[in-house]
């Protein structure tokens, strides 16, 4: 999967890269060995143990990777909530991973800017931990579902990859979905992704998907939610599914 989505971005050769939810890391191990050891990439994720997972996941390849912990949790009486630290990192580094809530971390834009621009930014096979429906940010957006909550952190993408990206760059949204293989679920999807896109400058330039069995054992399995036109399947196929935006030049 990790190396199908990697191979969408060859054509574009990408040398910097911004990776949103790195996870355990085997999608970064991925994008390396299908783009070049030279790629520099710098990841985010709010699950401090997942860093620490996508470091050792590296160091097993022998990538040297650096992580940045720099959210503390404060209790709230209804919550928690992840409170960022200012944040500066080598931008020179084979990979990055830092400590970040991309929809609530007001040092992360700057300090990304100030590293350079990207190349391209992913954001593959979003997911959500139990303890996150706790968290006050995603409380105060009435986010009450897995599949909202995704919309949620992917809408937060969309914005932080127009901020960040070089003009040309590309935004990359791998997800695991309904297999658009007719016109109409297509068009539905691309219709989302293009209502995701509307408040920023990229634009949707395509769609790739591939079958995908889900494994047995899976701690978010997939659930399926209908698109902006509510098209619902006969029956449920799934792919993983690929789009990529681009910011114009």
């Amino acid at each position: 999967v990790y190396d199908w989505l990697a191979s969408q971005l060859v054509s574009r050769a990408p040398k910097r890269i911004l990776d949103i939810g790195c996870g355990s890391g085997h999608g970064l191990v991925a994008m390396r060995e299908v783009l070049g050891n030279d790629v520099r990439i710098v990841a985010v994720d709010e699950n401090r143990a997942c860093l620490d997972s996508a470091r050792d996941t590296l160091h097993r390849q022998g990538v040297a990777a650096q992580v940045v912990h720099r959210m503390t949790v404060s209790q709230t009486p209804t919550g928690f909530n992840h409170v960022a630290g200012p944040l500066s990192f080598d931008a020179d580094s084979a990979c990055t991973l830092i400590e970040s809530d991309i929809c609530n971390d007001p040092f992360l834009t700057s300090a990304l800017l100030d590293s350079g621009q990207f190349d391209a930014v992913t954001i593959w096979l979003t997911g959500v931990h139990m303890l996150r429906q706790f968290n006050v940010n995603v409380m105060e957006n009435d986010i009450n579902s897995d599949a909202t909550h995704r919309l949620y952190v992917q809408n937060a993408a969309y914005e932080l990859a127009d901020a960040v990206l070089h003009p040309g760059g590309i935004l990359q949204v791998g997800d695991r979905g309904q297999t658009p293989d007719t016109p109409l679920l297509e068009a539905d999807l691309l219709q989302a992704h293009s209502h995701q896109a509307s408040v920023t400058s990229l634009e949707v330039k395509s769609l790739a998907h591939c079958p995908y069995n889900e494994p047995g054992q899976r701690r978010t399995p997939m659930v399926f939610t209908p698109g902006s036109a509510g098209l619902i399947p006969d029956k449920l196929e799934l792919a993983i599914i690929s789009v990529v935006s681009e910011k114009p030049q």
